[in-house]
C-alpha cells in the first residue's frame, strides 16, 4: 500500500489503536507497520500451529488500521 505514510502520526496512530482493537501487543506495531507497505496478497497466512502472534492477527490489526483510515487493502 504504496500511499500510506508510516510515519504519519495519524497512521501511527490508526496502528496502536488497531493493535489495542485486535488484542496485539503495542510491541508488534511495527509488523503492522510493514505489512501495509505489503499488498495483501502477499500477506503470509496462518500455519494453524499456534504461533504468537499469530499472522491471522497481524492481519486483522492490519485490516483494522486501513478501515480506521478509511482506505482498503490491495
Amino acid at each position: 500500500m504504496d500511499d500510506v505514510d508510516v510515519n504519519d502520526a495519524a497512521v501511527k496512530e490508526a496502528v496502536q489503536r488497531a493493535c489495542v482493537d485486535v488484542g496485539l501487543p503495542l510491541s508488534y506495531r511495527s509488523a503492522v507497520s510493514q505489512m501495509l507497505r505489503t499488498p495483501s496478497s502477499e500477506w503470509p497466512a496462518c500455519c494453524g500451529e499456534g504461533c504468537f502472534p499469530c499472522q491471522q492477527s497481524l492481519a486483522d490489526a492490519t485490516l483494522r488500521t486501513l478501515e480506521l483510515l478509511g482506505r482498503s487493502p490491495r
